[in-house]
């Protein structure tokens, strides 16, 4: 499954533009993710696309990715299906033992974080936004308290440091920027 793909099928299962653009925006991270750990930035950006397919039908954190396991199953390689029961591994008991299970879960919360740091901006817009200032923001936890912080530093068992993360968060978003509507 292409990019193009993968949309269609999350836009059959999602109708909430929150919700989409959540997506779109971890495919980015994952796309940027994949590109700078050599993995196959096509593939991972499509899990990041399809990593809450089922967000609108399950019923809360336990049944979370399970929908979207049977939703996926023959659609996609096996391997991607267990990559997003991963990142909710807490109910799923599926381990983040891989790459891209690490990257997934990192860029889940990272992507909101840079979100929230986009939208209390004057502009609005990706673009003016600064990874000094999302570092900052990070160490803030009246700052967008949703994000969960430790599900970000995932990234250092990727062997990727937390400010540059935010900056392949901030790169692979704002290559979407249209997309996201920042």
């Amino acid at each position: 499954m292409d990019r193009a793909g993968a949309l269609e099928l999350v836009k059959a299962h999602v109708s909430k533009e929150d919700n989409l653009r959540h997506m779109v925006a971890v495919g980015a991270v994952m796309r940027q993710v994949a590109l700078r750990l050599g993995e196959d930035p096509e593939a991972w950006e499509v899990i990041g696309i399809l990593h809450d397919i089922d967000i609108e039908e399950c019923h809360g954190r336990e049944d979370h990715t399970l929908i979207a396991r049977d939703i996926l199953r023959g659609m996609v390689p096996p391997e991607m299906v267990q990559t997003i029961l991963a990142h909710n591994h807490e109910a799923t008991g599926v381990p983040v033992d891989d790459q891209a299970k690490r990257a997934l879960v990192a860029a889940d919360a990272v992507s909101g974080l840079v979100m929230a740091c986009a939208l209390v901006l004057p502009s609005r817009r990706l673009a003016d936004l600064r990874v000094s200032s999302i570092s900052k923001k990070f160490v803030n936890k009246d700052f967008a308290r949703g994000v969960d912080r430790e599900r970000i530093m995932v990234c250092e068992q990727l062997g990727i440091p937390r400010d540059e993360l935010l900056s392949l968060a901030l790169e692979g978003m704002r290559a979407r920027a249209e997309d996201l509507g920042l």
